[in-house]
């Protein structure tokens, strides 16, 4: 069973002008800069179970930390919050698993704007991806999920490279209904979703908008869900 890998989180300052101020308050701020930091940790636990839930199939997973998401206090007036909750309330009350793909496509995207906004960078840390050349079901689904989180930290960084990376990946990923153990016109269905993940990924690659990028991720989701739950199987739970 493939496991899903922890990403690394870190916030990085693109810019000291930003965090320029009299020294008498440096302390305070320095103390609601990590506030906000340990807080942007927990909002990417949550949507990064979202996101989760949704690759596996598992649409009843999808609502607590979606609801978390949609209700719970900021310690700070962020940037694009709002437009986050909206997506994280669409998420929560999603009645099938196309409607949570998007929606939390949509949450990565609003988080990587106001990443952009409060001039932050945020780094994934990522190991290499699984070599192209093995050619067991095994791998070929781990170099999906590694595609697939790779444009996740595209998004959310947002970077430009993390998002080529993956969906370079994703559109060389080699997968043949036959490898999987599915019968009749299951194969059928499979087959086709495995080549609309591969032209989702050369789509991908040439996006450049992130409304387009984040249009195309909810699709590649929803391709993985649907895979999934037609054959029982998917990544374990984090």
């Amino acid at each position: 069973m493939i496991v899903f890998p922890r990403l690394a989180f870190v916030l990085a300052l693109t810019s000291v002008s930003i965090f320029v101020v009299p020294s008498g308050a440096k302390a305070a701020l320095d103390e609601t800069f990590t506030e906000i930091a340990e807080h942007m940790h927990e909002h990417l636990d949550q949507v990064g179970a979202i996101k989760a839930a949704v690759i596996a199939g598992r649409l009843e997973d999808v609502r607590e930390p979606a609801n978390w998401l949609a209700t719970h206090e900021e310690p700070a007036r962020l940037p694009s919050v709002e437009e986050m909750r909206r997506y994280a309330a669409r998420a929560a009350a999603a009645e099938n698993l196309v409607a949570a793909a998007a929606a939390v496509s949509e949450i990565a995207r609003t988080c990587g704007d106001c990443h952009l906004a409060s001039g932050v960078a945020v780094l994934m840390g990522y190991s290499a991806p699984p070599s192209r050349d093995e050619q067991s079901l095994t791998t070929q689904m781990q170099r999906h999920l590694w595609a697939a989180d790779r444009m996740w930290a595209g998004l959310i960084g947002p970077s430009d490279a993390a998002w080529k990376q993956g969906a370079s990946i994703l559109a060389e990923v080699k997968l043949a209904a036959s490898d999987i153990v599915v019968e009749g016109e299951q194969q059928t269905e499979i087959t086709d979703l495995t080549r609309r993940a591969r032209r989702l990924g050369t789509q991908a690659s040439q996006a450049a908008s992130v409304e387009s990028r984040s249009v195309l991720y909810g699709e590649f989701l929803s391709l993985c869900a649907t895979c999934h739950s037609l054959t029982g199987a998917g990544p374990a739970p984090r």
